[in-house]
Formats: structure tokens, C-alpha cells, sequence
């Protein structure tokens, strides 16, 4: 499921820190649907940093996370016999 947010609540990450390195979020765009991607400088690119539109377009965005975030080990908190 799908968690979205409306875009007032995005912060843009601080890119000229050193070592950032995100994953793409999930940015719904009106009439022309999802795209993943950043937005920097008030402008959204796509997960290859092509330039998709002016980030004002957007409404909203989801965190997506990825397959190992929400895996759950059965053994994890088991008592041994």
C-alpha cells in the first residue's frame, strides 16, 4: 500500500552534503501519474536524473522502501528449546 503525503510536508534533502546518497522517492504528478525521482532545486528529475517537470506540478509523494525493509524472520525472537 501506498502512503502518500501532500507535498507541502517534503523536505529536500541537503545535496552538497558529502556522502548523500538516496534512494528515489515516489512523486505524483496530477494528470500525468507517478514518476520516480528527486527534487532538487525546484525541479523534479526521474530515478536517472533526467529533468521530468518543475516540481511546482507536483502534489504528492510516498516513501517507497525497499523488499528487505519490511521481511520478517520467524526465527528472530524465538526461545531455543
Amino acid at each position: 500500500m501506498i502512503h502518500w503525503k501532500t507535498i507541502d510536508e517534503f523536505i529536500e534533502p541537503n545535496w552538497e552534503k558529502s556522502g548523500t546518497a538516496l534512494p528515489p522517492q515516489l512523486f505524483w504528478r496530477g494528470a500525468k501519474g507517478a514518476v520516480f525521482g528527486y527534487i532538487r532545486d525546484g525541479e523534479l528529475f526521474d530515478n536517472k536524473w533526467l529533468y521530468v517537470c518543475d516540481s511546482n506540478k507536483v502534489t504528492h509523494f510516498s516513501d517507497v522502501l525497499g523488499p528487505e525493509s519490511n521481511v520478517v524472520h520467524l526465527d528472530t525472537g524465538r526461545p531455543t528449546p
